[in-house]
């Protein structure tokens, strides 16, 4: 009995050592991962690794983050890719963190590049509200520093105004006395490189990325700025390209006259004048008083580009063109013989196009027949 009673005593005190045992080894278990959880230094390290490899997606479940208006997830990884880290990372290190109050600041000092190029990254973390495991601090990586408040853009009146691609209508607030300016104030951006673009009448644009923070708040455009959009290019450069064409062609068929020209032109009175005007000397120019004459003309190349742009209303267009050609010289009194002979070359027509009723419309052409005279005999 003495014996069983001590086997039994045994295994009783070992049972209350290994509760024991048990205890202190969950509470250690609980202590290891509260103190990981909730380090502030290894929450600013995790953030700080996934900015260095471009991971936006990660970064952003760790902020500390309210969506409002143009500010959203979708702004704060375009923010992050404006960011970027270029070039492989050499080393880095954090500094000693600065508090204050609820905040930790850590200025992370890291090296890029075979020249070990110096940079500087600051995280903030904000202490949360809520406990990890009951009884340890939650942190989030606070962003209040990257927003930007009531960033201004002016813009020429009746313009449509988009903002990183996001139609910012609603942001309208007043017009100038003049009646020249449209006002949007944006409530809040973050800081960062943000895309704006202004379209007139879906004709003309402006498109600029600009870097928003705190000292640059206003962004201004002015109808000076405006671009055509490529399809309104297009359009001109055809019509263009097309008049220069079929001057020739209308002056080498008997069968056109003026007026199938001035169909061609705008109907005004200036346009109709460079209409007849532009027909009539390309005809007394393929044949001449002489005898010669442009008998067959080739056009096989015609570059246009645009030499002046007048918003909202006026291109002015230069169309290069390359040609070879056969043409007829002339008969004198002493041979009266008549022979053909060819060549070739490139010269240049100005052709100016104004935005009347929804379409560009020809209203001058400024073009002289190609010089084909028969060269010299060698």
């Amino acid at each position: 009995m003495d014996k069983v009673k001590k086997v039994l005593g045994f295994l009783k005190d070992t049972a209350k050592i290994l509760v024991v045992l048990v205890i202190f080894g969950g509470i250690g278990v609980f202590l290891q991962f509260g103190v990981r959880g909730s380090s502030a230094r290894s929450f600013a390290d995790e953030y700080f690794s996934y900015y260095a490899t471009n991971n936006y997606e990660e970064m952003f479940k760790m902020v500390e983050f309210e969506e409002d208006g143009l500010v959203d997830k979708e702004a704060f990884i375009t923010k992050c890719g404006s960011e970027k880290i270029y070039g492989s990372m050499n080393n880095y290190k954090f500094s000693k963190p600065a508090k204050d109050g609820d905040y930790i600041t850590y200025v992370v000092t890291y090296y890029t590049g075979k020249e070990k190029t110096q940079n500087s990254y600051t995280i903030t973390l904000h202490k949360q509200r809520k406990k990890y495991l009951l009884f340890f601090p939650v942190w989030k990586v606070s962003i209040k520093n990257d927003y930007v408040y009531d960033y201004s853009i002016d813009v020429p009146a009746g313009t449509t105004v988009t903002m990183d691609n996001r139609d910012v209508t609603r942001y309208k607030k007043s017009t100038s006395k003049d009646g020249l300016y449209d006002n949007y104030i944006i409530d809040v951006l973050l800081k960062g490189d943000h895309t704006i673009s202004v379209v007139q009448n879906e004709t003309n644009e402006f498109t600029k990325t600009e870097y928003v923070s705190e000292d640059h708040q206003l962004t201004k455009v002015s109808s000076e700025d405006f671009n055509l959009m490529p399809d309104e290019k297009s359009k001109i450069y055809e019509y263009s390209t097309f008049i220069v064409k079929t001057v020739y062609e209308y002056a080498m068929d008997k069968r056109r006259d003026v007026n199938d020209m001035k169909i061609l032109f705008a109907n005004t009175d200036a346009a109709q004048a460079s209409a007849e005007s532009v027909y009539t000397s390309m005809l007394a120019a393929i044949e001449k008083e002489d005898g010669s004459a442009l008998s067959v003309i080739n056009i096989d190349k015609l570059t246009p580009t645009i030499k002046s742009y007048t918003y909202p209303d006026r291109v002015t267009v230069n169309v290069n063109y390359t040609y070879d050609f056969i043409a007829t010289a002339g008969t004198s009194l002493l041979n009266g013989l008549v022979s053909n002979y060819n060549g070739s070359g490139s010269t240049d027509a100005v052709v100016v196009l104004n935005y009347i009723d929804g379409a560009w419309r020809i209203v001058k052409v400024n073009m002289n027949c190609i010089d084909y005279s028969q060269p010299a005999p060698q």
